[in-house]
Protein backbone atom coordinates (compact mmCIF):
# COMPACT_ATOMS: atom_id res chain seq x y z
CA UNK A 1 0.00 0.00 0.00
CA UNK A 2 2.91 2.09 0.69
CA UNK A 3 4.41 1.76 -2.64
CA UNK A 4 1.27 2.86 -4.56
CA UNK A 5 0.59 5.95 -2.43
CA UNK A 6 4.63 7.41 -3.59
CA UNK A 7 4.04 6.69 -7.09
CA UNK A 8 0.44 8.14 -7.43
CA UNK A 9 2.20 11.19 -5.84
CA UNK A 10 5.25 11.71 -8.21
CA UNK A 11 2.84 13.28 -11.64
CA UNK A 12 2.12 16.27 -8.55
CA UNK A 13 5.88 16.28 -7.69
CA UNK A 14 6.69 16.91 -12.17
CA UNK A 15 3.89 19.26 -12.56
CA UNK A 16 5.02 21.45 -9.76
CA UNK A 17 8.75 21.61 -11.45
CA UNK A 18 7.23 21.72 -15.38
CA UNK A 19 9.34 24.34 -16.88
CA UNK A 20 8.25 28.01 -17.98
CA UNK A 21 6.63 28.64 -21.43
CA UNK A 22 9.61 29.14 -24.24
CA UNK A 23 8.80 32.50 -26.25
CA UNK A 24 7.26 30.11 -29.12
CA UNK A 25 4.65 29.00 -26.97
CA UNK A 26 3.49 32.01 -25.94
CA UNK A 27 1.15 34.13 -27.55
CA UNK A 28 1.68 36.14 -30.57
CA UNK A 29 0.63 39.72 -30.81
CA UNK A 30 -1.88 41.29 -32.86
CA UNK A 31 -0.72 42.91 -35.97
CA UNK A 32 -2.08 46.09 -37.82
CA UNK A 33 -1.67 45.26 -42.06
CA UNK A 34 -2.68 46.87 -45.28
CA UNK A 35 -5.06 44.25 -47.72
CA UNK A 36 -5.34 44.19 -51.15
CA UNK A 37 -8.38 42.65 -53.12
CA UNK A 38 -7.68 39.66 -55.33
CA UNK A 39 -8.90 40.67 -58.89
CA UNK A 40 -8.80 39.46 -61.91
CA UNK A 41 -7.22 41.48 -65.19
CA UNK A 42 -7.01 41.18 -68.79
CA UNK A 43 -3.10 39.37 -69.23
CA UNK A 44 -1.30 38.55 -72.58
CA UNK A 45 -0.48 34.81 -73.28
CA UNK A 46 2.87 35.12 -73.56
CA UNK A 47 4.99 32.10 -75.17
CA UNK A 48 9.21 32.24 -75.26
CA UNK A 49 10.88 30.77 -78.36
CA UNK A 50 14.83 30.02 -78.73
CA UNK A 51 17.23 31.26 -80.68
CA UNK A 52 20.62 32.15 -81.78
CA UNK A 53 22.35 35.28 -82.32
CA UNK A 54 24.30 35.67 -85.80
CA UNK A 55 26.24 38.11 -87.10
CA UNK A 56 24.13 39.92 -90.15
CA UNK A 57 27.09 40.05 -92.24
CA UNK A 58 29.14 37.14 -92.51
CA UNK A 59 31.20 35.34 -94.89
CA UNK A 60 33.48 32.81 -95.87
CA UNK A 61 36.47 34.28 -97.67
CA UNK A 62 37.38 31.92 -100.79
CA UNK A 63 40.09 32.04 -103.17
CA UNK A 64 38.67 32.92 -107.28
CA UNK A 65 42.09 31.08 -108.07
CA UNK A 66 44.12 27.66 -107.25
CA UNK A 67 47.54 28.12 -105.63
CA UNK A 68 49.64 28.08 -102.28
CA UNK A 69 48.86 30.04 -99.21
CA UNK A 70 51.93 32.03 -99.65
CA UNK A 71 51.21 34.62 -96.54
CA UNK A 72 48.69 35.18 -94.09
CA UNK A 73 48.16 39.07 -92.76
CA UNK A 74 45.42 37.88 -90.22
CA UNK A 75 44.70 36.09 -87.43
CA UNK A 76 42.30 34.38 -84.94
CA UNK A 77 40.32 37.61 -83.95
CA UNK A 78 42.13 40.56 -86.36
CA UNK A 79 39.78 43.19 -86.95
CA UNK A 80 39.85 44.46 -90.73
CA UNK A 81 38.99 46.97 -92.90
CA UNK A 82 37.19 46.91 -96.42
CA UNK A 83 39.53 46.23 -98.85
CA UNK A 84 42.30 44.74 -96.65
CA UNK A 85 44.21 41.90 -97.62
CA UNK A 86 43.52 38.85 -95.48
CA UNK A 87 45.76 36.11 -97.59
CA UNK A 88 48.28 36.21 -100.52
CA UNK A 89 48.31 33.14 -103.07
CA UNK A 90 51.45 32.18 -104.92
CA UNK A 91 50.56 30.95 -108.46
CA UNK A 92 53.16 30.25 -110.59
CA UNK A 93 50.86 29.74 -113.94
CA UNK A 94 49.42 32.96 -113.22
CA UNK A 95 52.54 34.93 -112.78
CA UNK A 96 53.80 32.95 -116.36
CA UNK A 97 50.79 34.08 -118.31
CA UNK A 98 51.25 37.49 -117.08
CA UNK A 99 55.01 37.92 -118.24
CA UNK A 100 53.92 36.11 -121.59
CA UNK A 101 51.18 38.54 -122.66
CA UNK A 102 53.17 41.66 -121.55
CA UNK A 103 56.14 40.37 -124.12
CA UNK A 104 53.06 40.04 -127.05
CA UNK A 105 51.91 42.83 -126.05
CA UNK A 106 55.22 44.35 -126.29
CA UNK A 107 55.98 43.01 -129.97
CA UNK A 108 52.08 44.56 -130.92
CA UNK A 109 52.80 47.75 -129.66
CA UNK A 110 56.21 47.79 -132.03
CA UNK A 111 53.96 46.07 -135.16
CA UNK A 112 51.50 49.05 -134.45
CA UNK A 113 53.58 51.61 -134.74
CA UNK A 114 55.77 50.28 -137.27
CA UNK A 115 52.56 49.91 -139.18
CA UNK A 116 51.01 53.10 -138.74
CA UNK A 117 54.44 54.74 -140.13
CA UNK A 118 54.34 52.47 -143.19
CA UNK A 119 50.64 53.66 -144.14
CA UNK A 120 51.65 57.00 -143.55
CA UNK A 121 54.03 56.69 -146.73
CA UNK A 122 51.45 54.88 -148.47
CA UNK A 123 54.12 51.27 -148.44
CA UNK A 124 50.93 49.26 -147.09
CA UNK A 125 47.01 49.67 -147.16
CA UNK A 126 44.49 50.64 -144.81
CA UNK A 127 43.12 47.20 -144.34
CA UNK A 128 46.50 45.98 -143.53
CA UNK A 129 46.32 48.94 -140.76
CA UNK A 130 43.34 47.71 -139.58
CA UNK A 131 44.62 44.34 -139.19
CA UNK A 132 47.48 45.40 -137.15
CA UNK A 133 45.62 47.42 -135.17
CA UNK A 134 43.51 44.61 -134.47
CA UNK A 135 46.14 42.53 -133.05
CA UNK A 136 47.37 44.94 -130.42
CA UNK A 137 43.84 45.56 -129.01
CA UNK A 138 43.91 41.28 -128.79
CA UNK A 139 47.20 41.28 -127.24
CA UNK A 140 46.31 44.46 -124.92
CA UNK A 141 42.86 42.68 -123.46
CA UNK A 142 44.73 39.37 -123.23
CA UNK A 143 47.57 40.81 -121.07
CA UNK A 144 44.74 42.92 -119.03
CA UNK A 145 43.05 39.24 -118.45
CA UNK A 146 46.65 38.05 -117.17
CA UNK A 147 46.69 41.11 -114.59
CA UNK A 148 43.31 40.45 -113.25
CA UNK A 149 43.43 37.46 -112.50
CA UNK A 150 46.67 37.93 -111.21
CA UNK A 151 45.85 40.34 -108.78
CA UNK A 152 43.27 37.41 -107.27
CA UNK A 153 46.07 36.26 -105.24
CA UNK A 154 45.87 38.64 -103.21
CA UNK A 155 42.35 37.96 -101.58
CA UNK A 156 40.85 41.10 -99.74
CA UNK A 157 37.87 41.85 -96.95
CA UNK A 158 34.41 42.05 -98.61
CA UNK A 159 33.31 44.66 -95.43
CA UNK A 160 34.59 45.26 -92.40
CA UNK A 161 34.76 43.01 -89.89
CA UNK A 162 36.47 40.25 -87.65
CA UNK A 163 38.09 36.84 -88.57
CA UNK A 164 36.23 34.13 -86.33
CA UNK A 165 37.75 31.72 -88.37
CA UNK A 166 40.88 30.50 -89.71
CA UNK A 167 40.50 27.59 -91.87
CA UNK A 168 44.11 27.20 -93.64
CA UNK A 169 47.96 27.46 -92.63
CA UNK A 170 50.64 28.85 -94.80
CA UNK A 171 51.49 26.04 -97.43
CA UNK A 172 48.10 24.61 -97.71
CA UNK A 173 46.65 24.25 -101.42
CA UNK A 174 43.95 26.78 -102.32
CA UNK A 175 41.08 25.74 -104.52
CA UNK A 176 38.59 27.92 -105.79
CA UNK A 177 35.26 27.87 -103.49
CA UNK A 178 37.33 26.24 -100.94
CA UNK A 179 36.82 28.65 -97.42
CA UNK A 180 40.34 30.11 -95.92
CA UNK A 181 38.66 32.05 -93.28
CA UNK A 182 35.56 33.62 -91.52
CA UNK A 183 34.68 37.26 -91.84
CA UNK A 184 31.88 38.28 -89.68
CA UNK A 185 30.61 42.35 -88.96
CA UNK A 186 30.22 42.69 -85.28
CA UNK A 187 28.29 45.53 -85.20
CA UNK A 188 25.35 44.43 -87.08
CA UNK A 189 23.63 40.91 -85.07
CA UNK A 190 20.26 39.78 -84.82
CA UNK A 191 18.37 37.20 -83.44
CA UNK A 192 17.54 33.56 -85.59
CA UNK A 193 14.58 31.76 -83.99
CA UNK A 194 12.65 28.94 -85.04
CA UNK A 195 8.72 29.91 -84.39
CA UNK A 196 6.16 26.97 -84.57
CA UNK A 197 4.02 27.94 -87.97
CA UNK A 198 0.86 28.38 -85.86
CA UNK A 199 2.58 31.59 -83.74
CA UNK A 200 3.78 33.16 -86.66
CA UNK A 201 0.48 34.52 -88.16
CA UNK A 202 0.59 38.00 -86.36
CA UNK A 203 4.27 38.35 -87.18
CA UNK A 204 5.19 41.42 -89.98
CA UNK A 205 8.49 43.14 -90.89
CA UNK A 206 9.29 45.92 -88.68
CA UNK A 207 7.46 44.57 -86.01
CA UNK A 208 9.13 45.27 -82.39
CA UNK A 209 9.42 42.63 -80.21
CA UNK A 210 11.11 41.61 -76.56
CA UNK A 211 14.36 39.30 -76.14
CA UNK A 212 16.19 38.09 -73.49
CA UNK A 213 19.34 36.74 -73.67
CA UNK A 214 21.09 34.83 -70.31
CA UNK A 215 24.41 36.77 -71.65
CA UNK A 216 23.09 40.22 -71.43
CA UNK A 217 21.20 41.77 -67.91
CA UNK A 218 18.54 43.79 -69.68
CA UNK A 219 15.50 42.67 -71.86
CA UNK A 220 16.15 44.04 -75.46
CA UNK A 221 13.99 45.08 -78.01
CA UNK A 222 14.77 43.90 -81.25
CA UNK A 223 12.67 44.52 -84.36
CA UNK A 224 11.61 41.74 -87.01
CA UNK A 225 13.90 41.99 -90.32
CA UNK A 226 12.77 38.86 -92.40
CA UNK A 227 10.52 36.16 -92.31
CA UNK A 228 10.99 33.04 -94.28
CA UNK A 229 8.07 32.36 -96.96
CA UNK A 230 7.89 28.96 -96.34
CA UNK A 231 8.22 26.50 -93.08
CA UNK A 232 10.61 23.68 -92.35
CA UNK A 233 8.54 20.23 -92.77
CA UNK A 234 10.06 18.44 -90.36
CA UNK A 235 9.86 20.98 -87.49
CA UNK A 236 6.73 22.88 -88.82
CA UNK A 237 8.35 26.09 -87.99
CA UNK A 238 9.43 29.21 -89.74
CA UNK A 239 12.59 31.07 -89.59
CA UNK A 240 12.25 34.19 -88.51
CA UNK A 241 15.28 36.96 -87.65
CA UNK A 242 14.90 39.97 -85.69
CA UNK A 243 17.87 42.88 -85.82
CA UNK A 244 19.35 43.62 -82.19
CA UNK A 245 20.19 47.11 -80.46
CA UNK A 246 24.29 47.37 -80.46
CA UNK A 247 24.29 46.15 -76.34
CA UNK A 248 27.99 45.90 -74.97
CA UNK A 249 28.82 42.04 -74.12
CA UNK A 250 26.94 41.32 -76.73
CA UNK A 251 28.46 38.17 -79.04
CA UNK A 252 27.40 36.00 -82.09
CA UNK A 253 26.52 32.42 -81.29
CA UNK A 254 25.01 33.08 -78.04
CA UNK A 255 21.59 31.96 -76.61
CA UNK A 256 18.38 33.99 -76.37
CA UNK A 257 14.72 33.94 -76.38
CA UNK A 258 11.90 35.71 -78.17
CA UNK A 259 8.71 36.52 -76.48
CA UNK A 260 5.47 36.12 -78.80
CA UNK A 261 2.12 37.03 -77.34
CA UNK A 262 -0.29 34.26 -78.74
CA UNK A 263 -3.38 35.51 -77.22
CA UNK A 264 -5.40 37.37 -74.27
CA UNK A 265 -6.88 35.48 -71.22
CA UNK A 266 -8.43 36.94 -67.64
CA UNK A 267 -6.10 36.23 -65.18
CA UNK A 268 -6.32 36.56 -61.06
CA UNK A 269 -3.94 38.85 -59.77
CA UNK A 270 -2.80 40.10 -56.21
CA UNK A 271 0.15 42.56 -55.35
CA UNK A 272 3.24 40.69 -55.87
CA UNK A 273 4.38 42.16 -52.14
CA UNK A 274 1.90 39.68 -50.66
CA UNK A 275 3.65 36.49 -52.01
CA UNK A 276 5.55 35.10 -49.94
CA UNK A 277 8.18 32.45 -51.05
CA UNK A 278 10.23 29.79 -49.06
CA UNK A 279 12.16 27.82 -50.74
CA UNK A 280 9.62 25.55 -53.13
CA UNK A 281 6.68 26.83 -51.30
CA UNK A 282 4.50 29.91 -52.30
CA UNK A 283 1.97 31.02 -49.79
CA UNK A 284 -0.26 34.25 -48.94
CA UNK A 285 -2.27 35.38 -46.15
CA UNK A 286 -5.43 36.03 -46.30
CA UNK A 287 -7.60 38.19 -44.02
CA UNK A 288 -10.56 36.11 -41.96
CA UNK A 289 -12.54 38.07 -39.78
CA UNK A 290 -10.07 39.19 -37.32
CA UNK A 291 -7.41 36.46 -38.14
CA UNK A 292 -4.64 35.93 -41.44
CA UNK A 293 -5.34 32.66 -42.81
CA UNK A 294 -2.42 30.78 -44.67
CA UNK A 295 -2.93 29.71 -48.04
CA UNK A 296 -0.45 27.72 -50.47
CA UNK A 297 -0.81 29.48 -53.56
CA UNK A 298 1.07 28.83 -57.48
CA UNK A 299 2.13 31.85 -59.27
CA UNK A 300 2.72 32.74 -62.79
CA UNK A 301 4.14 35.27 -64.97
CA UNK A 302 4.50 39.32 -63.05
CA UNK A 303 4.08 42.54 -64.65
CA UNK A 304 3.74 46.07 -63.31
CA UNK A 305 3.87 45.60 -59.19
CA UNK A 306 1.26 42.17 -59.33
CA UNK A 307 1.91 38.45 -59.91
CA UNK A 308 -0.54 36.21 -61.25
CA UNK A 309 -2.01 33.60 -59.44
CA UNK A 310 -2.86 29.94 -61.28
CA UNK A 311 -3.74 28.11 -57.97
CA UNK A 312 -4.63 28.42 -53.96
CA UNK A 313 -7.05 31.78 -54.25
CA UNK A 314 -10.53 32.87 -55.38
CA UNK A 315 -11.73 36.41 -56.65
CA UNK A 316 -12.34 38.77 -54.44
CA UNK A 317 -10.36 37.70 -51.19
CA UNK A 318 -8.49 40.33 -49.31
CA UNK A 319 -4.60 39.14 -48.94
CA UNK A 320 -2.19 41.07 -46.54
CA UNK A 321 0.35 43.23 -47.95
CA UNK A 322 2.35 44.55 -45.38
CA UNK A 323 5.02 42.26 -44.09
CA UNK A 324 3.32 39.13 -45.12
CA UNK A 325 6.43 37.03 -44.75
CA UNK A 326 6.39 38.07 -40.56
CA UNK A 327 2.92 36.76 -39.73
CA UNK A 328 1.94 33.23 -38.76
CA UNK A 329 -0.79 31.43 -39.60
CA UNK A 330 -4.19 31.99 -37.31
CA UNK A 331 -2.23 35.24 -35.89
CA UNK A 332 -4.80 37.99 -34.90
CA UNK A 333 -4.59 40.91 -37.10
CA UNK A 334 -5.80 44.63 -37.62
CA UNK A 335 -6.73 45.67 -40.99
CA UNK A 336 -5.79 49.39 -41.66
CA UNK A 337 -8.76 51.17 -43.06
Amino acid sequence: MTRLIVLSALPLVAACHREPPTPAQSVVEKATVSVAAARRADSSVVQEVVGTVRPKLSASIAPSVAGTVKRLEVTLGSRVRAGDVLVRLRAGELDAKARQTSAVLDQAKIELARAKSLEQRGVISKSELDATTSRFRVAEASHGEARVMQGYTAIRAPFAGIVTAKLTEIGDQALPGRPLLVLEDPAALRLEASVPEVMTAGLRAGQKLAVRLDAVPDELEASVAEISPSAEASTRTVLVKLDLPEKPGLRAGMFGRVKLTTGERRALEVPAAALVSRGQIEMVFVAQADRAALRLVRSGRSRAGAVEILSGLDEAERVVVTHPSQLTDGQVIEVRQ
